[in-house]
């Protein structure tokens, strides 16, 4: 501790205009060799220690590799080492300093992407007396535990339309719940069409600019004539959709489907 005084001494005094090589090496603490007091020159300081975890203030997860730093530029710590979060987010700054109940410390996210981007942030921390000092100029232990720094994490901004995706299985009948094949099925306003198999069964999907797809409209034509049994009249339907996945939660908003929907088509009179 003595030395920690003679350092602080040293580094001061100048400032006055008092010469350290007097005033600084020849203190003693104690009385002198006469059993008087003598005069005692320096500055009060205290012993400091700081714990606490360093969390995702969206998932609450541990954050690693995190810096934790000084940062008020009038506060000089005895010594500059930087302090690194754990793997489970916690960190113990400790050291001495001018006597104070609060202390900022900065905390830098230094490693890039491996554990996940955050944005710097200051924290002033309270500190409690838990020791009383020498009477002199050491003033006291003063500690700060169980502190939570949540940071902000940094979210890259993206750029796109949310889409969702749509999918409808199904099969075309004639009155007498015949199959029909070679039956035109477009998806109202959104540029899907296929055509019928032998069996009347169908399948058309894409994609389609929004949030959510609840129902979708196609259209039933028969464009070939003769060829597949008569020749049928036109129809739409509403169909509704079920959602089937959520997506990615960014702009990816979900798979939509419809199973097993039939469709009867009259022949033209």
């Amino acid at each position: 501790m003595k030395n920690l005084f003679l350092k602080l001494c040293r580094a001061l005094l100048p400032l006055f205009g008092v010469t350290t090589a007097i005033s600084c090496d020849n203190v003693i603490l104690g009385p002198d060799m006469y059993g008087s007091p003598v005069a005692e020159y320096g500055t009060p300081v205290m012993e400091f220690r700081m714990t606490g975890k360093v969390v995702d203030s969206m998932t609450g997860e541990p954050v690693k590799g995190v810096a934790v730093t000084n940062a008020d530029p009038e506060q000089m710590l005895e010594s500059a080492d930087t302090v690194f979060t754990s793997a489970d987010g916690s960190f113990d700054v400790h050291g001495y300093d001018f006597p104070s109940e609060k202390r900022l410390l900065k905390f830098t996210d230094v490693d890039g992407e491996e554990n996940g981007m955050y944005f710097t942030d200051d924290v002033e921390l309270s500190l409690v007396k838990k020791e009383t000092g020498d009477g002199r100029w050491f003033s006291g232990v003063y500690i700060a535990e169980d502190v939570l720094v949540r940071l902000e994490p940094v979210i890259s901004a993206e750029y796109g339309t949310p889409m969702v995706e749509f999918s409808v299985k199904g099969r075309v009948l004639n009155e007498d719940a015949s199959p029909v094949e070679n039956i035109e099925v477009t998806a109202i306003n959104l540029y899907q069409t296929v055509r019928t198999a032998a069996d009347g069964t169908f399948h058309i999907s894409g994609e389609m600019i929004g949030f959510e797809m609840t129902d979708i409209t196609l259209g039933f034509e028969d464009t070939d004539g003769e060829n597949n049994g008569g020749e049928f009249e036109g129809s739409t339907m509403d169909i509704k959709l079920v959602k089937t996945d959520s997506g990615d939660g960014k702009w990816d908003n979900g798979d939509y489907q419809a199973e097993n929907v039939e469709v009867v088509l009259k022949k033209k009179s």
